[in-house]
């Protein structure tokens, strides 16, 4: 990850239980993202906290996050929840095509679906899932045009972890929809997926 594409995305960010969701699921039936929260602060999670899901696009200049999506923070239990039982708007997809959802912490209770999370202020971005994307595919020939890793990811939601790959864009590989680890920091200390 270069340190150029960690402030360009810091910008981006600053600037129903589902019956039938698995690791298999499609656009029409949904996915549930869980896993554990690490707190590198000093201090508890707010009261507050909840999360929404930010979809990169940066197939368009400029380039800017829409939020479509939100989830739960469990503090005591350690873990988090996101559920998304509808495909993600085409504003939020690369060519049509491929979503790259970041999962985002935020106090911020006004940030909805449709909203460039870059209205959030600092103060309020309390933490994100870097090195991980829930990833939407409408059709994977077409979203390995615009990135060639896309052709790993079926049609619909999955959830791809970050594979750094030297001196070229790194790349999302599949991962569990259950294994995503959610930073509590600031979002200059958390090492985001360079795939743009």
């Amino acid at each position: 990850m270069t340190k150029p594409f960690r402030l360009a995305l810091a910008g981006f960010l600053l600037g129903s239980m589902l019956i039938g969701c698995d690791d298999s699921s499609g656009p029409s039936q949904g996915i549930v993202v869980t896993g554990t929260i690490q707190n590198n602060t000093q201090a508890p999670i707010p009261p507050n906290a909840r999360l929404v899901v930010a979809w990169v696009v940066s197939s368009t200049s400029p380039d800017y996050t829409y939020v479509f999506g939100q989830g739960t923070l469990d503090p005591t239990a350690g873990t988090f929840r996101v559920a998304l039982d509808q495909p993600p708007p085409s504003q939020a997809l690369n060519g049509g095509a491929l979503g790259v959802g970041i999962i985002v912490a935020t106090t911020n209770q006004s940030i909805g679906n449709g909203q460039d999370i870059s209205s959030v202020p600092e103060t309020e971005l309390i933490g994100a899932a870097g090195q991980y994307g829930i990833i939407f595919v409408t059709n994977p020939g077409q979203a390995a045009q615009y990135r060639d890793w896309a052709a790993q990811f079926e049609t619909g939601y999955r959830v791809g972890v970050g594979v750094p790959v030297p001196a070229e864009f790194d790349r999302f590989e599949p991962a569990s929809p259950s294994s995503v680890v959610l930073m509590i920091d600031n979002l200059e200390n958390i090492e985001f997926v360079n795939w743009t």
